[in-house]
């Protein structure tokens, strides 16, 4: 195996506690509307490709250098989304920094507002080593 860079180290591990963590709060929300923790898990189940496709650029970045512009895309329309959530649910996430109730759902929803931030770090992270990786060729 070939030597493995921290940045594709500590990119596996983000993505590993972040889907954790999602799991883990989507199954403390309590049966709403449309906010059921089975609906929630089915939107991120596909959250687990980030997870592998992190993994393989950790285990053989040569062999699946091909990931990285399908990891940096997938985050891209990940932010796009959660930027877009952001916008219109903006007086939810006010209400819910200020006036904190330790409701599920209003850790659900700050914790999707917190990862935003990590997953410009992502992108910008993985653009560079996409940078760095077609210079090296």
């Amino acid at each position: 195996m070939k030597l493995h860079q921290s940045l594709s180290l500590s990119v596996l591990l983000y993505e590993v506690v972040r889907v954790i963590a999602l799991l883990i709060i989507v199954s403390s929300v309590q049966t709403e509307s449309l906010l059921s923790p089975v609906f929630i898990a089915f939107l991120l189940a596909p959250q687990v490709l980030f997870v592998f496709m992190a993994l393989f650029i950790w285990m053989d970045e040569q062999k699946y250098h091909m990931y990285l512009p399908l990891y940096i895309a997938g985050k891209v329309i990940t932010l796009w989304a959660g930027l877009l959530w952001v916008v219109v649910s903006f007086q939810s996430i006010l209400k819910s920094w200020v006036m904190y109730t330790g409701n599920p759902t209003e850790t659900l929803m700050l914790a999707f507002t917190v990862l935003i931030p990590l997953e410009i770090v992502t992108i910008i992270g993985m653009s560079l080593k996409l940078k760095k990786s077609a210079e090296d060729k």
